[in-house]
């Protein structure tokens, strides 16, 4: 071991985490950048065919959550794939878009969310605010796939189950998989 030049303590705390401390609420979802994206969210789900989802919905909180990872990764030069960064970029993305499925929305929604986190975080990421097309686009094809899957597997699941036993064979369970 060597000694820091400059030795230090790291509180583990974060920039969200002093930021909730500064603007004296409980949560991180309660600072004024994430109740920005919050609203987006709620607002793109409710537009997606959800009607009026609970604006304290753990899922909008994940969708949040997850527009920021995906959006910067992207702005990174990753795009969504089968291996590697972009494998775990799609299942970031997946996860939110299922969380708005779970919400009701059965039109993609996700992408429209980038808009508000330009507004949020454009000027101190100016990289992010150059890239929003290109991050909007590429979410946006990536929820128009994910979705399609989502109507594919729910035929395979409608067939399968169509008055038959409410039990699925092990080949219908992989395809779903």
């Amino acid at each position: 071991m060597h000694p820091l030049p400059k030795p230090s303590v790291d509180t583990g705390m974060g920039l969200e985490r002093v930021a909730a401390v500064l603007q004296h609420v409980h949560s991180n979802y309660e600072i004024d950048t994430f109740v920005a994206l919050l609203a987006a969210a709620k607002a793109a789900v409710d537009g997606a065919g959800a009607g009026d989802c609970d604006k304290d919905s753990a899922s909008l909180k994940v969708i949040a959550d997850h527009i920021r990872a995906c959006s910067f990764t992207i702005v990174d030069g990753v795009i969504p794939g089968n291996e590697g960064r972009g494998y775990v970029l799609r299942r970031i993305a997946r996860r939110a878009i299922r969380h708005g499925y779970k919400l009701g929305a059965r039109t993609p929604f996700f992408h429209k969310i980038v808009a508000e986190l330009v507004q949020q975080m454009g000027d101190a990421y100016p990289e992010l605010r150059q890239a929003q097309a290109r991050v909007t686009e590429v979410l946006k094809q990536e929820e128009e796939r994910f979705f399609q899957t989502i109507a594919n597997g729910m035929e395979i699941l409608e067939a399968a189950l169509a008055g038959g036993p409410q039990q699925l064979d092990g080949d219908t369970a992989f395809k779903l998989h």
